[in-house]
């Protein structure tokens, strides 16, 4: 009997940033790293390779670092201003709209307690106090938005005033600096609050090191601002109105949700829950970040209308459901923001199609999820024989193996949508079934199949148009093969085997050639251009664009 492999699938993707009322169609990156380790928030000390302590094992013993939720009424808002964030390379500029903010407001009418008060370290935990004054909240300078002790060595993020930094710059990590002096906030009677400006007309605000680390302090880095801030920061209030699903009585049935989700690229999908009551759509699932969120829409004949409604919290951003048409400008595909969705509706199959996009995202349009030619149709769960998958147009040798790409459709052979979380694939190296070891891959177990659409980033990477590369530790490889299975209606089937024949050269398509980049990543996902103590994922780029990935140990 065949393992199945245990893998954890991570990651949040973001299509592009806010451009005016569009935004590319083809740009995908990162959402913010939530959850970094404190040794990432210092570039100074992930550059030097020093490991930190993360903030849950963070000890202190110091009063004015308050770690849990203060007594009070707790309100949300919506942040918007600028922000500054420290990365391997230096400082970039980005936006904090929509970002999420919790604020407390004391029984004694005064106190107000600011959760997370710098908007991209929200790893930080520390609640930072004010005293509200008639219109005027003041922060004293120097609160803990993280602190970490050990016998007599301590080392504290605090919050402070900022000021741009005329002989420093982005690449060194000092284009602002510290600047003394209470931190201003003023609070109007519809509860908007605003960072006012320094004497200068600054209105910023940062972390700043306050450390007796011998290191930091030998270096001169106690002191000094650690590359994150905000900047004409504003707090809006915000209140969280999510649509409900249907009562609990209802029977939910299984949908199938297929799109595009890239222009070319072959048709995806995943599985959601529906219902329909009275003339009511209900779907959940629609947000695969946020599985649990609703949509809700009106039908009326053989038409359903989505109107524009809350998603959720999706990575301390404020998201919304909303519909988009695909413009093309030149070469580039953009979405642009419709005021209704409306789908084409079929009441005999319960099936909804449009030309247009679902998307999720920001007020600011800031895209986190966007779907082309959306289709929702009710799903049997029946044996399918997979598509054949393709194995191998990318490949190229490594210093302990090679690597390959694979595509695997989420299709039968007559092309019907399969349930992804039945899908697995599996590798054949020289006609024998490949085992992904778990020591070499950092799994739990050891295991010959990969759940469908599984990255790590490390050893599964995804390559374009839906496929993924896939390291293989084996030298000497002659063929490889892969074949897919799928386990519907209580029954398992296979995929016919696709092969790829490695020419007799070692160098297929994908040519390898001089490396002109080399990267170094822990196992935190922590990026350097040195190596660290410890396991290190070796990742090489090629002139020809290509990458190599090996491990190494120092």
């Amino acid at each position: 009997m065949m393992k199945k492999i245990l893998f954890c699938i991570t990651g949040v993707l973001m299509a592009g940033a806010m451009c005016a009322q569009t935004v590319p169609v083809t740009a995908v990156k990162n959402f913010e790293a939530q959850h970094q380790q404190a040794s990432v928030l210092d570039p100074v000390l992930a550059q030097k390779g020093v490991t930190m302590p993360a903030p849950a094992r963070a000890g202190s013993d110091a009063s004015d670092y308050v770690t849990t939720q203060p007594e009070g009424v707790l309100k949300t808002y919506s942040r918007a201003g600028e922000k500054l964030t420290s990365v391997m390379g230096g400082i970039v500029n980005g936006t904090q709209n929509d970002q999420s903010m919790k604020i407390v407001f004391a029984p004694d009418g005064k106190t107000v307690w600011f959760d997370k008060i710098i908007s991209a370290t929200s790893t930080t935990f520390g609640w930072i106090k004010g005293e509200r004054e008639g219109n005027k909240i003041t922060v004293k300078e120097g609160q803990k938005a993280w602190y970490y002790k050990q016998d007599t060595v301590y080392t504290a993020y605090t919050v402070t005033r900022i000021v741009p930094n005329p002989d420093g710059s982005a690449e060194n990590y000092n284009n602002y600096k510290y600047a003394p002096g209470d931190i201003t906030f003023s609070i109007d009677k519809d509860s908007v609050i605003t960072l006012l400006p320094d004497e200068n007309g600054v209105a910023a605000i940062g972390l700043t090191r306050d450390s007796n680390d011998p290191f930091l302090v030998e270096n001169g880095y106690n002191g000094k601002w650690l590359g994150y801030g905000d900047i004409n920061t504003v707090y809006t209030p915000y209140t969280v109105n999510l649509p409900q699903g249907p009562d609990s009585t209802v029977k939910l049935e299984d949908y199938s949700m297929t799109y595009f989700n890239e222009i070319g690229g072959p048709r995806v999908g995943r599985m959601v829950k529906c219902a329909v009551v009275d003339n009511k759509m209900y779907i959940q699932g629609a947000s695969q970040y946020i599985p649990e969120a609703w949509l809700v829409g009106d039908i009326d004949g053989n038409k359903v209308t989505f109107t524009e409604q809350q998603a959720g919290l999706l990575d301390y951003y404020y998201t919304d459901f909303r519909g988009a048409e695909v413009v093309q400008r030149d070469s580039e595909y953009y979405y642009s923001p419709i005021e209704k969705l409306v789908f084409n509706y079929d009441p005999a199959t319960k099936t909804l199609t449009t030309d247009n996009s679902l998307i999720v995202g920001t007020k600011s349009f800031l895209v986190a999820e966007g779907y082309m030619n959306v289709e929702f149709a009710p799903f049997a769960d029946v044996a399918m024989k997979p598509a054949t998958p393709v194995v191998g147009e990318a490949y190229y040798e490594t210093m302990q193996g090679c690597v390959v790409s694979v595509y695997v459709p989420c299709l039968d052979v007559k092309g019907s949508f399969l349930d992804p979380s039945k899908l697995t694939y599996s590798l054949y190296v020289d006609g024998a079934l490949y085992t992904f070891d778990a020591d070499k891959y950092y799994i739990e177990h050891s295991a010959t199949e990969v759940p469908y659409g599984y990255s790590d980033g490390y050893f599964f990477k995804p390559l374009n148009m839906n496929r993924y590369s896939v390291e293989i530790f084996s030298s000497n490889v002659s063929t490889i093969g892969v074949k897919s299975i799928y386990r519907g209606g209580d029954t398992t089937t296979e995929s016919d085997m696709a092969t790829f024949t490695i020419p007799l050269t070692g160098v297929s398509e994908v040519k390898t050639s001089d490396v002109v980049k080399t990267q170094y990543y822990d196992l935190t996902g922590r990026c350097s251009d040195h190596p660290v103590q410890g396991v290190n994922i070796v990742v090489r780029t090629h002139s020809d664009g290509t990458t190599s990935t090996a491990k190494v140990v120092r």
